[in-house]
């Protein structure tokens, strides 16, 4: 079978816009929900092990200068979970309920997006 080259910026286009305020949070949802799972992850080796999620908002006031920052302490982006990352609709966290299209919903909502794993 041929390869499919994957079309990022129709596949965003193609998104549902929302339609309400709890829609258009939807983004930010699914960085929290990343950073929860990151969290998780380490969980399964350290059950004790405290998980951190922090949120800084600014620019409320002005939308040409929101910036929204999701920072944890999770595990972090591994060559495994790296890969998965830079797949559309990737089914790594299927059995979580992920569908693998929330960073597509960053690319859509948002100017400027910044993954950084340390």
């Amino acid at each position: 079978m041929p390869t499919l080259a994957p079309n990022v910026i129709n596949r965003v286009d193609k998104l549902p816009k929302p339609s309400n305020t709890a829609q258009a949070m939807q983004p930010l949802f699914e960085a929290v929900s990343n950073a929860i799972f990151a969290i998780e992850d380490v969980q399964k080796c350290r059950p004790d092990y405290q998980g951190i999620v922090d949120i800084y908002v600014t620019g409320l006031r002005d939308p040409d200068k929101l910036d929204i920052e999701v920072v944890d302490n999770g595990i972090g982006l591994d060559d495994t979970r790296y890969d998965a990352f830079c797949q559309l609709d990737t089914d790594f966290k299927k059995e979580r309920g992920g569908k693998g299209v929330g960073r597509l919903f960053w690319l859509d909502s948002f100017s400027d997006v910044r993954v950084e794993s340390k």
